[in-house]
């Protein structure tokens, strides 16, 4: 059962007998209204009508793998939907493709970037600047999304947040990574 509000962007869908909230999918700064996401990390497929399992990938070394992170596939009809040419054409031809992370998804549907300053960033500064785009867009390029327990299949929105890559290789290099 999906239960509907007016004044919302968010859907709350009963799945395995839980109650969840659910918004549009963004990617890339982008709505991609054939998904759904979660702030625990499940992507619903407006299409299909089903959860999707997304591409595993995984760190390899001589005596074990540990997953490294999960992503998905967005298809869309636009050669340069994404706005910087990086779309790869299906084998089909009808329509591009490129792979999304799925924390980078969750962040920036639950968490827009524009609203939400990467840490270091206080709020004041962060409304001066936003709104100027060669800021704007050299900060979205040079933040990455951290996981807080270091547990990268953790994709929860509580989970993670934006850091400056220095930020980030500090912060891993302290605790061992």
């Amino acid at each position: 059962m999906n239960l509907f509000d007016m004044n919302s962007d968010v859907i709350t869908m009963n799945i395995d007998g839980k109650d969840i909230a659910m918004k549009t999918a963004i990617c890339y700064g982008k709505i991609y209204d054939r998904w759904l996401v979660s702030e625990c990390g499940k992507v619903w497929s407006k299409k299909y009508n089903k959860l999707l399992e997304g591409h595993q990938s995984y760190y390899h070394n001589k005596n074990s793998k540990k997953l490294k992170d999960i992503s998905y596939d967005v298809s869309v009809d636009e050669a340069d939907w994404w706005g910087d040419g990086s779309g790869i054409l299906n084998s089909s031809g009808c329509s591009w493709r490129r792979k999304i992370r799925a924390h980078k998804m969750i962040i920036d549907t639950w968490a827009p970037l524009y609203d939400n300053p990467p840490e270091g960033i206080v709020w004041e500064e962060w409304k001066i600047v936003r709104d100027l785009s060669t800021v704007f867009g050299f900060i979205s390029k040079s933040v990455v999304i951290d996981h807080i327990d270091d547990d990268s299949t953790n994709n929860h929105i509580d989970n993670l947040r934006r850091v400056t890559q220095w930020d980030n290789n500090s912060t891993r290099k302290a605790r061992g990574i």
